[in-house]
């Protein structure tokens, strides 16, 4: 697979995972300001993958990080 696949899919993954995560914290926590939605969802997105491995993982299949 070449390098624009890979970020291409990489960047559909992060994307996916913002829009479900900042959809269940505007219906659970009824945030309404967008702002502090993104803020909390791309932080929160970042945080998890963080935890999960996922950044690692990621750096080690990356043709970015290579």
């Amino acid at each position: 697979m070449n390098y624009t696949c890979k970020i291409l899919i990489e960047a559909f993954i992060v994307a996916l995972s913002i829009v479900v995560l900042g959809f269940g914290i505007q219906r659970v926590f009824k945030v309404q300001d967008p702002l502090t939605l993104l803020f909390v969802t791309g932080f929160s997105v970042h945080l998890i993958y963080d935890v999960l491995g996922f950044n690692k993982y990621y750096c080690k299949i990356c043709a970015g990080c290579k």
